[in-house]
């Protein structure tokens, strides 16, 4: 009976072996994967039923179950309906279309869709929650990254905005401009730095990155305006003229507005001197040489982005449109005058 006996070192006996091994390896690897995929969808699920009330209607879920093709044309409409402004129809569009694919990379992509729709339709915590939501699933994506930030910087949640920066640097994007954007709205925010503390540590970092200048301007001219003549950097004044045309009179210094030509040339448009016989800059060049009559126009200011060239009434700065940082370029323009309004309607109150 000696030969029914296995013998355990037969090569054939190890050859064996190390084949069902590997056959039950890749079988429980199999197995693993699947129970992760169901798992994922079962996650991914529950996190898409908190936005039931954006589903209420089945139009596109019915076109993708009556023709699965049409996954392709649906995500081009998609694109279609969010450059258009038309949010409310791309946001429906990308949920039905969450509901039937499977392809994680189709999935990332129209998860970063959905976030940029809630973003713009002004959903903050939605759109921030799916892009933590798309970034579980694929953690290299630049342009959640990128999102996210904003998102963070929108919310004003700096600490978390910073954490974002080590991801997009690591894919190669270049954060520094970021970076110190952040670190001086830190410092800004800060309760327990005293004013003094905070202008000597954004002056630090305004000769650093001068594109602060406007930033840290604007926060010395809210809580001290006399030292807040020693932060101007004069190369950096069309920057942040606005602020200076529309400055309350009780925060005017002609000795430290004399120091700079064009501040000059502005006061004297606006005739709280007369120290410039023209500028450089068409409309106060126009109200300089109406100084003898009483001009039917008065100054106003647009923000136009020098990255995407859109224009808004209001400084940003972060462009709305392209989310690109320090490109907003200050233009003056000609306004009819109208009756000013109680207690003067051209000056902004930094108190």
């Amino acid at each position: 009976m000696e030969f029914l006996a296995i013998d355990y070192r037969s090569p054939s006996f190890s050859i064996a072996m190390l084949l069902i091994v590997i056959a039950v390896t890749a079988l429980i690897d199999h197995l693993f994967g699947v129970y992760k995929e169901r798992q994922q969808n079962k996650k991914l699920s529950n996190f898409l039923s908190r936005f039931e009330g954006a589903r209420r209607s089945t139009d596109y879920k019915n076109v993708l179950e009556l023709q699965p093709d049409s996954v392709n044309a649906l995500i081009l409409l998609t694109n279609i309906y969010y450059k258009s402004g038309d949010y409310a129809e791309s946001i429906k569009i990308c949920l039905a279309l969450l509901d039937i694919l499977a392809d994680e990379n189709e999935r990332v992509f129209v998860m970063t869709r959905l976030a940029g729709a809630y973003h713009k339709a002004g959903f903050l915590q939605r759109s921030r929650d799916i892009l933590l939501e798309s970034l579980r699933l694929k953690n290299r994506n630049p342009e959640a990254l990128k999102l996210l930030l904003v998102i963070y910087e929108q919310m004003r949640e700096y600490k978390s905005a910073l954490d974002v920066l080590p991801a997009l640097q690591e894919l190669g994007e270049n954060v520094a401009m970021e970076r110190e954007f952040i670190q001086a709205n830190v410092v800004i925010g800060d309760a327990f730095l005293s004013v003094e503390k905070k202008l000597e540590r954004l002056k630090e970092m305004q000769d650093r990155s001068p594109f602060l200048h406007r930033l840290v301007v604007e926060f010395a001219f809210l809580h001290d305006h006399v030292k807040a003549w020693n932060v101007i950097k004069g190369e950096r004044l069309i920057d942040a003229i606005d602020l200076f045309w529309f400055l309350p009179r009780k925060s005017y210094i002609e000795s430290e507005a004399l120091k700079y030509p064009l501040l000059r040339e502005m006061y004297t448009a606006k005739r709280w001197q007369n120290s410039a016989e023209g500028s450089g800059i068409f409309e106060f060049d126009l109200l300089i040489k109406l100084k003898d009559s009483e001009p039917s126009a008065v100054v106003e200011f647009e923000y136009r982005c020098e990255k995407c060239c859109s224009l808004f009434p209001m400084h940003f700065y972060r462009c709305p449109n392209c989310q690109k940082l320090g490109v907003a370029a200050v233009e003056a323009i000609l306004a009819k005058k109208s009756a000013p309004l109680k207690g003067g309607a051209e000056e902004i109150n930094f108190d």
